[in-house]
This record gives C-alpha cells, sequence and structure tokens, in this order.
C-alpha cells in the first residue's frame, strides 16, 4: 500500500510540475516579447532581476519534486516519488512566490510599466506578518501566570457557594 501512496505522490508532482513549466513559459515568452519586440517597459534589468526569486523557487520545486525512475528487466520502477509539493509548508510559499512573479509580469506588460514590480514587495510584508504572528503567539505561551496574592481570599461563584453549603449540610438519614 505504501507503493500506491508513493505513486500518487508521483503522479500529482509530475503533473503540477508540467503545469507550473508550461505557464512560466508562456508569461515569461509573453514578457520578452514586450520587453524587446514593443520595447515596453523600456528597461529589462527590473523584469530580470525580479523573477531570478521564481526561477529558484521553480528550480527547488523542479529538484525536490520530480519522481525519479530506474529501468529493471525493461521496466520503469519508481525509485524515489520526490517530497510532496502541494502540500502546505515551504513550498507552499515558493507557489505564492511564482505566481506573484508572474501576476507582476502579466501586469507589466499589460500596462507597459516597471513600477508594477512594487507589487513584489507584498512577499516581504507577507514572511514579516507570518514571522510576527508566530512571534506573538510564541512569546504569548512564555507569559507567567499571574500571581494570586496570599492574603486574598478566593472568589467564589454563588453556584459554588451553594453547592458546598449543601454538601455541608447534607446528613445521612437511617431508617
Amino acid at each position: 500500500m505504501a507503493s500506491q501512496s508513493s505513486k500518487k505522490i508521483a503522479q500529482a508532482n509530475a503533473q503540477t510540475l508540467k503545469e507550473l513549466h508550461l505557464i512560466a513559459l508562456v508569461v515569461n515568452l509573453l514578457a520578452l516579447v514586450a520587453i524587446f519586440g514593443l520595447k515596453r517597459p523600456a528597461r529589462f534589468w527590473p523584469y530580470f532581476l525580479l523573477s531570478l526569486p521564481s526561477f529558484g523557487c521553480q528550480y527547488v520545486l523542479e529538484s525536490s519534486g520530480r519522481p525519479r525512475y530506474v529501468v529493471e528487466n525493461g521496466h520503469q520502477k519508481l525509485a524515489r516519488s520526490g517530497a510532496e509539493i502541494k502540500g502546505p509548508g515551504l513550498f507552499e510559499y515558493m507557489f505564492d512566490t511564482i505566481y506573484t512573479t508572474w501576476l507582476c509580469a502579466v501586469l507589466m506588460v499589460v500596462f507597459g510599466s516597471n513600477k508594477v514590480w512594487w507589487l513584489y514587495a507584498v512577499i516581504p510584508g507577507y514572511v514579516a506578518w507570518k514571522v510576527s504572528a508566530l512571534a506573538r503567539s510564541f512569546f504569548g505561551k512564555l507569559k507567567a501566570a499571574p500571581v494570586v496574592a496570599e492574603n486574598e481570599p478566593e472568589t467564589v461563584s454563588k453556584r459554588q457557594a451553594k453547592a458546598e453549603k449543601r454538601q455541608k449540610t447534607q446528613r445521612v438519614r437511617t431508617r
């Protein structure tokens, strides 16, 4: 049964990587045609420099998610299914970076301006927000419990006081 799970992960990873590379090819070719063919925007460097993180993320996804096969007795056998790239965690953030880069590239083509790359600042802002939420939850757990003064009596609710009173006054009846 474990082999079935590995095969499903390998198949899903291969399909996801195929779609990822196809869309990346279309978006980047569209951007290059706009830059070099239409001369919109005038400078190439913002597109090139700000697309590097996306290319790096695609490389990491490819190298860690691509299934590896070996040929044994004329048949392909799954050697390694690769990491599950559609799961939560770091891979999820890599996909978010890739999608944001594609959005900026398409908007660059539509508006013909490199100013749309300022939208790319969303990524560090999102990371800062996630880290601050993690830090708040971490430091919130470290707070000490409030110290109760020894001289102050404990406050008891009316319901609890009545229950204690009933317990004190209960008598065992005998026949």
